[in-house]
């Protein structure tokens, strides 16, 4: 078995692809975080565990044993409400981007400030973005205000009832979960999540885990060196402790796997270190390209033994649509049908 072969195998396992978690919070731990957009969120939960309905991920908010917090590259996640602050901590935006946001719409800090006061005041419980319209600001400005108060840790995003909805509600962090989101020094909270990253998504090198969390090379050079590692070869960093365990991995025979937009499988590397799920010449049609690169989203995706096979959508209107690179045998075709119909399922509850 070659090395392509090898990361293949062991990061779909890691990744608990497979349905090999048995919970979707023992999925969302495994991965560190998912997407915090419906329908990426809970598809991505349930491609990785054994079963869930819509009842069993809406815990995860009601519960709040998942949290909807600004993480890697400035993007809304979910993450286990045990590890969030440090999440939260090791990527926090800056000051200066809540200044930035506010200077756009025309907004002081004194303006801005007032303004929270009675988003916070009026989301002791979760509300709705559109019950906040007389806080002072509506539309657009109202948006700034309620990305600042995420970015500052200061407010919460829920999901709505909906799975196919990316709308969200919000409360106040200090009301939901008031242990808040202050995880230590952010040097230390950015260590240990090069740790999770690696246990999640390695071998990886120190470039991968810059892009996935959205910080830089030299940042991410020394929080992954905080760690005990190995190089299995071309730069890609393995725990030491799990040496032994990757050497014995077996090849993937059998299994497929419907990912949807966004999920951490096709979203962990950067743009030339995904060769272990998807061959370069395809690479293109798998990621919605940001100008001339392929840093951009990544596609719902087909896997045939953890590697990108073609493409699939799903709407309610025009139900799903396969788009195979090649064709696709008999039995695989039968299983991505079998999968596509449990999509269906689950979104229409």
């Amino acid at each position: 078995m070659d090395l392509v072969e090898r990361l293949r195998a062991w990061t779909h396992g890691r990744q608990r692809l497979g349905g090999r978690a048995r919970t979707p919070e023992d999925a969302l731990r495994d991965v560190v975080a998912v997407y915090a957009t419906h329908p990426t969120s809970p598809l991505a939960l349930a491609v990785r565990t054994r079963s869930m309905s819509a009842a069993r991920y809406r815990r995860i908010d009601r519960d709040g044993t998942g949290l909807r917090i600004p993480a890697m590259r400035r993007t809304l996640f979910l993450v286990p409400r045990a590890n969030a602050a440090r999440i939260f901590t090791a990527v926090r935006r800056p000051e200066s981007d809540v200044v930035r946001s506010l200077r756009r719409h025309g907004m002081s800090l004194e303006d801005y400030a007032r303004v929270a006061e009675r988003v916070l005041e009026r989301a002791r419980a979760p509300v709705e973005a559109r019950a906040l319209h007389d806080v002072g600001v509506e539309g657009q400005p109202l948006g700034s205000v309620l990305r600042c108060l995420r970015y500052e840790g200061r407010l919460l995003a829920l999901a709505g009832d909906s799975l196919m909805s990316g709308a969200h509600r919000y409360v106040a962090t200090d009301a939901w979960a008031p242990e808040g989101l202050d995880g230590g020094a952010s040097d230390d909270a950015l260590a240990w999540l090069a740790g999770e990253y690696l246990r999640g998504y390695g071998p990886a090198r120190v470039a991968d885990f810059a892009w996935w969390a959205g910080v830089t090379k030299r940042a991410a050079a020394t929080a992954v060196g905080a760690h005990d590692t190995v190089d299995v070869g071309d730069g890609l960093l393995l725990h030491a402790r799990d040496e032994a365990t990757f050497g014995r991995v077996r090849p993937l025979r059998g299994t497929v796997d419907l990912l949807p937009k966004w999920d951490a499988y096709t979203m962990g590397h950067a743009p030339d270190g995904r060769a272990r799920f998807v061959h370069p010449d395809v690479q293109r049609a798998v990621y919605t390209p940001i100008g001339t690169g392929l840093a951009g989203d990544g596609n719902p995706v087909i896997l045939v033994d953890g590697a990108v096979a073609g493409l699939w959508t799903y709407t309610l209107k025009d139900g799903a649509r396969v788009e195979p690179f090649d064709t696709l045998g008999p039995s695989v075709r039968r299983t991505v049908d079998d999968r596509l119909e449990k999509v269906a399922r689950l979104l229409a509850q």
